[in-house]
């Protein structure tokens, strides 16, 4: 299970969305950021960062928390 946290990307929210993989994850947080950030892109520089950021989580329920 991997997971990212929208505060390890400097985001004042307790999101955090999971998924079997780093795909599913960056899937999830687009939705996500969507969803709750009401961002619809982020640029190719900040991607890097993001996926930088993804990282082994909890086992459990792939869902966002957050949203």
């Amino acid at each position: 299970m991997r997971e990212l946290r929208c505060r390890d990307l400097r985001f004042d929210c307790d999101g955090v969305v999971r998924a079997n993989g780093e795909e599913g994850v960056l899937q999830r947080a687009a939705e996500h950021a969507r969803d709750v950030h009401h961002v619809e892109q982020f640029p190719p520089e900040q991607v890097h960062e993001i996926r930088a950021q993804v990282r082994d989580g909890a086992d459990g329920n792939p869902a966002a928390r957050g949203a």
